[in-house]
């Protein structure tokens, strides 16, 4: 991990497992389309496919599980479909989330998502979190770039539309994939540990925290101003 800098002046939240505690859900959906071959995935097994593409998840499932990798479509297509209603279920925020974004607002720091999930997941999920995509000044989500994490193109599609230098930006992150994407953007690259499903501290990350209640405003701009209101309650 490198030393803490200063005068960033936005920051992009990846979604799941950063937001809110998602990735439960996604290998829930899994083992509901994989129920009708008899197999199961274990959770040791799934964590290290976390942060990675749809089709890239499926591959690694069916090669671990010893399945046909030509019907990897129709178990794709039946995964979209059981992951839709399994995100829609009601949940909150993780800690930290809403007082951090309110936070950021009161200091006027743009903040934006970056997420490598589909648009009708995102919609889903935000929405049984009562998180409006209006919270946002900016959202990318996959099937808004070419490539999706590690590539950077998440995140650098979300400082473009920030009309922010990427070097300027924080990105919060949870994964390996995620952390790649967000530096090789030229982020400085946050790991938040308060999901379920968190990883060991990720070596590679520029900072590593347990919940975004422990962010440190000193990063950011003028952040050396005084306190918000939030801040003083």
């Amino acid at each position: 991990m490198t030393a803490e800098r200063s005068g960033y002046r936005a920051v992009v939240f990846d979604m799941d497992g950063v937001l809110v505690d998602s990735e439960p859900d996604f290998f829930e959906a899994v083992n509901l389309v994989l129920a009708p071959t008899g197999k199961q995935m274990t959770w040791d097994s799934y964590k290290s496919l976390l942060g990675t593409s749809t089709s890239n998840t499926w591959r690694q499932v069916l090669e671990i599980l010893d399945l046909k990798m030509e019907e990897m479509q129709p178990y794709i297509a039946g995964f979209e479909e059981i992951l839709l209603g399994v995100l829609r279920r009601t949940r909150p925020l993780l800690p930290g989330v809403a007082q951090l974004i309110e936070s950021l607002k009161q200091r006027s720091v743009p903040v934006a998502l970056a997420t490598a999930s589909r648009e009708e997941w995102v919609k889903a999920l935000l929405g049984a979190a009562e998180l409006p995509l209006a919270t946002f000044s900016a959202v990318v989500w996959r099937q808004m770039v070419e490539t999706g994490k590690p590539a950077p193109d998440l995140y650098l599609k979300a400082a473009e539309m920030l009309s922010m230098p990427a070097e300027r930006c924080i990105a919060i992150e949870d994964t390996p994939s995620g952390i790649e994407s967000a530096q090789a953007a030229g982020m400085f690259a946050v790991q938040v540990r308060a999901a379920s499903s968190a990883l060991p501290p990720i070596e590679e990350a520029d900072l590593v925290i347990e919940t975004l209640a422990e962010f440190p405003l000193s990063l950011l701009d003028g952040a050396k101003l005084a306190p918000t209101k939030l801040e003083e309650s």
